[in-house]
């Protein structure tokens, strides 16, 4: 509730009570809102993720500022833990996500490691020039495959969203930025329920054939199954055998771990989890509601203990 009453006063939705939808003015500014049923509302996109085995913080999902310092200090604080890639911030409006309203600032000031590559999600060609501006390494471009999600998150349609993501490549020559897709809702949507594996390969071809550097699919809601995971990769592997594909884990099921290891199988390096499972994004409504993200401790410990290398420091 208290999430809800102020993003209303700060003009950014309209909630009666029992629906939540973005102002008009809100729309205007092409901000970024992840509205989900039972009035749960993903504040961060602060994540901190990274290509190999991941790391991610979400700073925006506390009500409360989380102070410039503090994060500069997490962030810096795990460039020394061997991990590869950390998704520092969001570049979103920040009438949209006050919390992460220092995403320059923190940019700015966090010590850079050359052996680090350092991402943030960009929702839109505005985001994309602050991330310029930024001097990051790589953005997240963000795309969902969910028609209803995407106009309930993003107030577009998926084709439009496709579109920016040709905007933000286009943006990104000459800049030495990669770019990434991240793609929400590739196995299920809580509001469409199982998304047809049809409509996310359509999706993959279409980021691909943009010139995106990478493409990760996340299981958005967490409910993704090893046998899901297994048909998916197959599928995306023979339609692309040479894409960079990562997985964003989430761990609503508890099979966070169990879909890392077919993941593993079918040829992915490349997982996004969370410092300390902090945030969840989307999740489902009532008693699951404290279940998100996966602990980075996770995806770091399962390969070590199988013997796998990594650039990760347990200790």
């Amino acid at each position: 509730q208290t999430h809800l009453d102020r993003m209303s006063d700060a003009g950014v939705i309209d909630y009666d009570g029992d629906e939540v939808a973005l102002t008009s003015e809100a729309q205007e500014l092409d901000v970024y809102l992840d509205i989900v049923p039972a009035s749960s509302i993903s504040w961060g996109l602060y994540y901190l993720g990274l290509s190999g085995l991941a790391a991610a913080v979400l700073f925006g999902v506390w009500v409360e500022f989380v102070p410039t310092d503090e994060k500069v200090e997490i962030i810096d604080a795990l460039s020394e833990t061997g991990v590869d890639e950390i998704e520092i911030t969001s570049f979103t409006h920040p009438k949209a996500v006050p919390t992460l309203r220092d995403a320059d600032e923190v940019a700015k000031r966090i010590e850079r490691y050359d052996d680090v590559t350092y991402r943030a999600l960009v929702p839109n060609a505005v985001g994309m020039e602050r991330a310029i501006d930024a001097g990051v390494d790589k953005v997240n471009a963000l795309v969902t495959v969910s028609e209803t999600y995407s106009e309930h998150n993003q107030n577009m349609t998926v084709e439009e969203i496709l579109e920016g993501v040709e905007e933000i490549v286009a943006m990104a020559e000459g800049t030495g930025i990669e770019v990434e897709a991240g793609m929400g809702t590739s196995f299920y949507c809580p509001y469409e329920g199982r998304i047809p594996m049809e409509d996310t390969l359509a999706v993959v071809d279409r980021v691909v054939d943009a010139g995106v550097d990478e493409v990760t699919l996340a299981t958005t809601m967490g409910l993704a199954d090893p046998v899901e995971i297994e048909e998916m990769y197959t599928a995306v592997f023979d339609r692309h055998p040479d894409l960079d594909a990562g997985l964003h884990l989430h761990d609503t099921n508890g099979m966070s771990l169990a879909n890392t290891l077919v993941a593993m199988q079918c040829g992915v390096d490349r997982f996004d989890a969370s410092h300390c499972g902090l945030g969840g994004g989307v999740v489902l409504p009532g008693g699951l509601s404290l279940a998100g993200h996966t602990p980075t401790a996770d995806p770091v410990q399962l390969p070590m203990q199988m013997g796998v290398e990594t650039s990760a420091d347990f200790d």
